[in-house]
This record gives C-alpha cells, structure tokens and sequence, in this order.
C-alpha cells in the first residue's frame, strides 16, 4: 500500500522554504510573502494535497493564494484538488495529460481515485508572475523536456529557482516516455541563462543544486542524446547501443533511455543504416 507522508518545511534562503513529499520523496516549494504564499507542486492526491497547504498556511501563518504544478506527473500534480478555491497554475499541456488514460493508471497504482483528480484553474504557454505582496515569484515555461509542459518557478529576490524536474540531484533524470530527449538541454540552457553564481536552484527530487551541478547534468543530457545520432550514424541498432557506446549515466539508465532515444532520431528520419562491406 502506498504510504503518503509530508516533512516539515525547511528554509532555502528568506521566505523561500521546501519540504519533502512521500511517495518518490518530491521537493515540495513554499514562497511566503506578506500577504500570502505560493505553492510549488502539490504532492501525490487529493488528500495530501489538502494537507499540504494546511501545512503551508500553519507555517507560513498567511494563506495559500497561489499554486504552481511544475508538470503533470502524479507526485507533482496530483494533489490539484486539495487546493480548491485558490488559482492554481501550470502549463496549457497539463490538463490533457492530467485527463490521459496513463494518468488513470498512475491513479489506480497508487490507490487514488481517477476521478478525485482536478485539472489546473489557470493555464498559459510561456510565464506568468505570481505577487505575494512583496516577493515576485516568475513562472516560466523554456520549451519541452523532462515532459512537454515543465515550468520552472523563479524567485528573483532570493536567487531561488525550482526546477521541477528538469533538473535532478537525487540521481539521473527521469527520462520517461513522455520527455524530449533533443529539446531538453535548450529547456535547460533557459534556466542557466539566469543563473548566477550564488543562485540556489531546487530540483524537483534531492538536495539544492548549484550553477555546476546543473552545467554538468544539461552536458550528460546532451551527451547521451548526441551519443545515440553518432551511433546511428554509425549503423549501431538500439539492441548493441550500448555495448557500443559511452554513457555519462549508469547501465540502468542508459539501457531505459535507448528505446525512447531511437524512437525519438527514428520519427525524424535517423535510423540506423546497413553498413555495406569494404571492397
């Protein structure tokens, strides 16, 4: 049975907090300001969501006026429904996905009724800005990746970013059936365009990262995806790949990643060739 369970909210700089959420140990964000808080990511259902915010809004001692979900996935959106009554934010893909039958498998998985599940009350393509009476909180959207609808939550006061999970410390990137292999190191390349030296940039799981961390994590994604053009190139099918190639990321990994990485080249027209013998 799944167990659901919040930590307790701990700083990141001023005003800037983040707890961690059970099941898949989520980073669960808080921006507090003056006259109210926003949410970053509402756990895994209905319930714990609901706690969630009561939790925020004890802590914080103001109420929940805004919340964002980075993406669609279960441990970041589907908590939506505890949130009634306050605008909650995402990407204009989420609402689809939130509606998929692959959501309602993830649902049963867990134990969480399908149609417990809300979809967010505010949609948009690019950003948004959330005001809190003080603190201004950017929601920006820099391309697909992770999914197609990541959204990264910019606290320009604090030199704060969460980044949903285009970016992970807890260990690889979740590279699902869902994400874009080619297109996420730009998605990535949008957040360090704002990142400074002491910024402190939140993954969606694991410890706060910083500007190296994440210039090495975007190189390993690119890396891998470059990896698999050059051995297509090479003539390499999917089942030697990786007895072929160099991978920055372990086997497990790896060996996940190359079915989506050679269905991705394959719909634009990469695939590997029939090597001809040499005269």
């Amino acid at each position: 049975m799944t167990q659901f369970s919040l930590g307790e909210f701990r700083p990141v700089t001023d005003h800037v907090y983040v707890a961690v959420a059970e099941p898949a140990s989520v980073n669960i964000g808080l921006v507090v300001g003056p006259s109210g808080c926003l949410v970053v990511d509402t756990g895994s259902s209905p319930e714990q969501g609901a706690a969630l915010r009561a939790a925020a809004e004890a802590f914080a001692g103001v109420p929940v006026v805004a919340v964002l979900a980075t993406h669609w996935h279960f441990d970041h959106a589907f908590g939506l429904a505890g949130f009634a009554g306050v605008p909650t934010y995402a990407h204009e893909t989420v609402p689809s996905w939130l509606a998929h039958p692959g959501a309602r498998e993830v649902a049963e998985s867990l134990g969480v009724p399908f149609d417990a599940l809300a979809a967010p009350t505010r949609t948009f393509s690019l950003a948004r800005v959330i005001d809190l009476g003080g603190p201004r909180v950017e929601l920006v959207h820099f391309g697909r990746g992770h999914t197609d609808g990541d959204v990264v939550a910019i606290v320009p006061d604090a030199g704060v970013i969460f980044t949903g999970d285009l970016l992970e410390s807890a260990g690889p990137p979740a590279f699902g059936s869902d994400c874009h292999l080619k297109e996420w190191p730009s998605a990535v390349d949008g957040i360090l365009g704002l990142v400074a030296e002491d910024t402190i940039l939140v993954p969606g799981h694991g410890a706060p990262m910083d500007r190296l961390a994440a210039f090495q994590q975007r190189a390993e994604i690119s890396g891998l995806y470059g990896q698999v053009e050059y051995l297509i190139g090479r003539g390499v099918k999917q089942e030697d790949a990786y007895a072929e190639g160099e991978w920055p990321f372990d086997e497990t990994t790896v060996r996940e990643v190359l079915p989506l990485a050679y269905a991705e080249l394959a719909a634009a027209g990469i695939v590997p060739r029939r090597q001809l013998p040499l005269a």
